[in-house]
């Protein structure tokens, strides 16, 4: 309002048509005089909107001249700086010319801070005196004001009788007292037209605002501000409620439509809900309209009440419905309370939650104790508090404590018990759950019902067993030790254990992991055992032993995995086994002890003494073992080798192995094979399976018998023999021999059977091929172009010698094998083939391999698939021109005498030949070879090859290795 310190005077404007003003020099309107406290800004932004005024269209319409039949704009209404700004405007006949009309305002500016009185000061500012007119010649200046001028005061009416005047009835005046309490909460204006000539307006405006203003609150009253007339509806900014000229509230208006409207003259009222008006402050406000200082007591008493509340709630309707039913109950008269009980106790609770409300809201606070003496009246005749109520009084208590706690107590148990008597289960349940969320309330309450025992049976215990049965297994026991620390009592009751050992029973039987669970329900127990009470100590040997047997009972060993075995470390403690086995009657209880014990003892810790083993009948033991085996059978590990062994431990000292069955189980157990080569490696250093000289007999056999019945490409492998095979000691690898020997194909048998004959066979080749290849050099020229002429690899002429052929023997091969390069011809490129010969046609006709396999030194190999056989097994001897290697039909001339087969030779990678590199050469095609070798195998790889010295073919997956000479 001001520039400077803030003034508790009050500041005047008047504004009216002049010659000059203070804020111009022209004629027009403008402030022609303020107080000095004023601020020009203020002045212009805030108070010259407001100075205006519409002359009624009625008068202007009839051209009145008369100054007084022309209604007075009354206005009031309270900025958010805190100031309060009261103004009139009137209508001049004449301005300073004498030519026009004119209106004059006059405006009073009540700073913030100024004293208030909430139950007064409406009286005054609608008893305020404006002035008139003001002339230039007077001081451009006014006074600063302590108090508000105020007009002689006319005769008081009733309010009931004013109301009949304008035609006001109960319903009307509800919804108008309503509809202005609502939109001073919101941003909904009222509109309001009354039955009376257009001279009288203001007049009855002011007499029925002061009606109103009797029935409003105090935060109501601090913030209504209204407009007395106004020609036509508009929204002004903190003006509520506007008086306006009758026929102007006409239907369809946008401005209005959303309004509350009460066009009295037409009896129509728009956007109120008539139906709806039946609420406990409005009717409390009808029926004391003439009594004032009824409605003045409530609004002292809300005022108290709404104290430290947020702002909001003080601009609510129903906050006053809710106060006027409490303040209506404090003084006696609770008729209303016992309508709307729940929601006024629940908001009572609300209003006693702000600092200190305890010492300045007594009222609410023993209203709430006299109906909780009521509400307790009502248990003790049997009946079962309703959630909602049982709350109110809860949350009552969070407030007052200690004040309300015996008593409190005390309702609960009557409250509990009525349930439980009548049986309604879910009532009880709700009753003990509200007790649970109040840690306070909750110690007094379970204090009280354990330390007797009629208490604890009927109200304790069931509860304890509800609540037990909700959790699961593993935290039986912990809320057992919580309830025992918090109230040591209780291990007093047998019940305890009777509920505890009942519910473990029950659980148990649906654990899928028994032995798991079991184990942590011993951990558990250890807490007990421990405790410092010998009444937890005694419950934690109870349940320790009831434990122990009731998983006796229950547990089928040979439904046991690994993974629970290792859970169950409780068998790993001797003492307690003992102690717990000793209290063992049922002869199966003890079986199955020793039983799972011995498991844990061999699978578990891998180091069972003899004495444990001792301890199992003949039957217990086979049965044992067979449970091992499918624990074992899980995941079979290297490092369950030796717990394997002894699962096939059998005889009178337990000390022989099952080989075969052994050798069965890991074929069929291990997916993979690599486990059982470990095995075998493993093997050959424990004395279960090594003799004297080599491996025992009947576990060689057992080796032999599952490379031949299982796994016979295995000893054909390279991989294998390179990470597996290869590190056996010589006992075990005599054995590999023997199986590989027995494993192997016809054609390795045959190059096996055949070695000597070979290598002399070989020998006699590479003579013949030396002297071929002398004789094509000397015909040919070492310079010849010849494209159709392939050079011939070198060959060894002194073959390493087999030291297993004798002096003087001589044994040809049954196959030997040549590279031959075919010319191109029309229509056939150049190309490359494999000849196999064969002396014996059965052995030719049997030769079908599925690909080979080359590699060139120092090169990757090349396979070759889908391979073209053009086999010659019929009997006809291999023609000496190589003919027989064109395809069927052919009738290109047949190569050269001179393009001579290549010999090579041929070796078994695990024989001595292959690991000296020795081996048998192939017989030169001449006329010899053919007749010694008629039949022959043709395989073309489909273009020319380079196969340099050296070089290695395999047949069919390392089947035969041949080795370029």
């Amino acid at each position: 309002m001001t520039e400077h310190t803030p003034r508790l005077s009050i500041q005047q404007q008047m504004y009216t048509r002049e010659r000059r003003g203070i804020f111009r020099t022209t004629e027009g309107y403008d402030t022609i005089a303020k107080s000095g406290g004023l601020d020009p800004a203020f002045v212009k932004k805030t108070l010259h909107p407001l100075c205006v005024y519409d002359s009624p269209a009625e008068l202007t319409a009839s051209g009145e001249k008369n100054s007084s039949a022309y209604p007075e704009a009354m206005h009031l209404l309270h900025l958010e700086q805190g100031e309060t700004v009261i103004g009139r405007s009137v209508f001049r006949e004449a301005d300073f010319t004498g030519l026009r009309s004119t209106f004059f305002t006059h405006h009073y500016v009540i700073p913030a801070g100024y004293p208030t009185d909430p139950e007064q000061d409406y009286r005054s500012w609608l008893s305020a005196l404006f002035e008139d007119s003001y002339s230039l010649e007077n001081a451009a200046e006014l006074n600063e004001l302590s108090r508000l001028p105020l007009a002689a005061p006319a005769a008081r009416k009733s309010a009931r009788g004013l109301l009949k005047e304008l035609g006001i009835e109960e319903k009307e005046f509800k919804a108008l007292l309503h509809a202005v309490m609502i939109s001073l909460g919101s941003k909904k204006k009222v509109y309001m037209a009354l039955p009376v000539p257009i001279s009288q307006l203001a007049d009855r405006a002011k007499q029925l605002l002061a009606v109103l203003y009797s029935c409003l609150p105090y935060a109501y009253r601090k913030t209504l501000g209204f407009l007395t007339y106004a020609k036509e509806p508009a929204s002004r900014k903190g003006i509520h409620l506007t008086f306006v000229e009758s026929g102007s509230l006409r239907g369809g208006d946008r401005e209005i439509e959303k309004e509350f409207v009460f066009d009295l003259p037409n009896g129509r009222i728009m956007n109120v809900d008539m139906e709806g008006l039946d609420q406990p402050y409005l009717n409390a406000a009808w029926s004391h309209l003439d009594d004032s200082d009824a409605l003045e007591r409530f609004f002292r008493f809300a005022d108290v009440m709404l104290k430290d509340m947020d702002a909001d709630k003080a601009l609510a309707v129903a906050t006053y419905h809710e106060l006027w039913v409490l303040h209506d109950a404090a003084e006696g008269n609770e008729g209303l309370l016992d309508q709307h009980l729940i929601p006024v106790l629940t908001s009572a609770l609300q209003y006693l939650g702000t600092p200190n409300a305890l010492d300045t809201k007594m009222e609410l606070s023993d209203l709430l104790l006299s109906r909780f003496d009521l509400e307790y009246d009502k248990v003790t005749q049997g009946e079962i508090p309703d959630e909602t109520t049982l709350s109110i009084f809860m949350n009552y208590y969070g407030l007052v404590g200690k004040l309300i706690e015996n008593k409190l107590v005390g309702y609960l148990v009557y409250a509990i018990s009525n349930a439980n008597n009548k049986g309604d289960q879910e009532a009880a349940a709700s009753l003990y759950s509200r007790i649970e969320r109040d840690p306070a309330l909750g110690k007094a309450f379970f204090h009280k019902i354990i330390a007797g025992p009629r208490f604890a049976e009927s109200l304790f215990f069931p509860y304890l067993q509800s609540t037990l049965k909700s959790v699961p297994l593993r935290n039986i026991i912990p809320t057992i030790v919580i309830w025992g620390d918090a109230y040591p009592k209780v291990y007093e009751y047998d019940q305890v254990y009777s509920i505890v050992i009942d519910l473990v029973h029950e659980k148990l039987s649906r654990e899928r992991y028994a032995l798991g669970a079991v184990n942590a329900l011993f951990e558990q127990t250890n807490q007990l055992a421990a405790g410092a009470g010998q009444g937890a100590q005694s419950l934690g040997r109870k349940l320790e032993r009831e434990v122990y047997q009731t998983i006796l009972k229950r547990i089928e060993p040979e439904r046991l995995t690994r993974s629970e075995l290792m859970q169950a470390k409780f068998l790993s403690d001797s003492r307690k086994m003992q102690r717990w086995n000793h209290e063992l009657i049922d002869s199966n209880q003890s079986a199955t002890a020793r039983i799972i014990h011995v498991l844990f003892q061999w699978l578990i810790v891998r180091d069972p003494n003899e004495e444990v083993w001792d301890s199992l009948s003949a039957q217990e033991l086979a049965r044992v073992q067979s449970i091992g085996r499918g624990i074992l059978a899980e995941g079979l590990k290297e490092t369950d080798f030796s717990e394997l062994v002894t699962a096939f431990l059998g005889g009178s000292q337990f000390d022989m192995v099952d080989y075969d069955g052994l050798i069965d189980f890991l074929h069929h157990q291990c997916p993979l094979k690599e486990t059982i080569y470990r095995f075998f490696l493993w093997s050959e250093t424990n004395p279960y399976f090594t003799g004297g000289r080599g491996l025992i007999a009947a576990y060689r056999a057992a080796i032999i018998r599952y490379f031949k019945d299982y796994d016979p490409a295995a000893l054909r492998s390279r991989e294998n023999w390179k990470h597996f095979f290869d590190q056996s000691g010589d006992k075990l690898l005599a054995v590999l021999k023997q199986a590989q020997s027995e494993v192997s194909s016809p054609l390795s048998r045959l190059f096996r059977r055949n070695r000597k004959g070979t290598l002399i066979l070989s020998i006699v080749g590479l003579g013949i091929i030396l002297v071929v290849s002398g004789i094509l050099l000397s015909s040919g020229g070492k310079g010849s172009a010849d494209p159709e002429k392939a050079e011939l690899p070198e060959t060894s002429s002194t073959p390493t010698p087999d030291p297993t052929i004798e002096p003087g023997v001589i044994e040809e091969p049954e196959m030997i094998v040549s590279i031959e390069q075919v010319g191109a011809e029309e229509g056939q490129p150049a190309s490359t083939a494999v000849k196999f010969l064969f002396k014996d046609a059965a052995a030719c006709s049997g030769f079908a391999p599925k690909s080979l396999k080359i590699q060139a030194p120092l090169s990757d190999a090349v396979t070759y698939s889908e391979l073209e056989l053009m086999p010659s097994c019929a009997g006809a001897p291999s023609s000496t021109t190589g003919g027989a290697n064109l395809p069927a039909g052919s009738n290109d001339t047949p190569p050269a005498s001179d393009e001579l087969d290549e010999a090579v030779s041929t070796s078994n990678p695990d024989s001595p030949v292959s690991s000296d590199g020795g081996g048998a050469t192939g017989a030169p095609a001449d006329t010899g070879a053919d007749e010694a070798y008629p039949y022959h195998v043709s395989i073309s790889l489909g273009k020319q090859v380079d196969i340099p010295v050296s070089s290695t073919i395999w047949v069919d997956d390392s089947e035969v290795a041949l080795v370029v000479k």
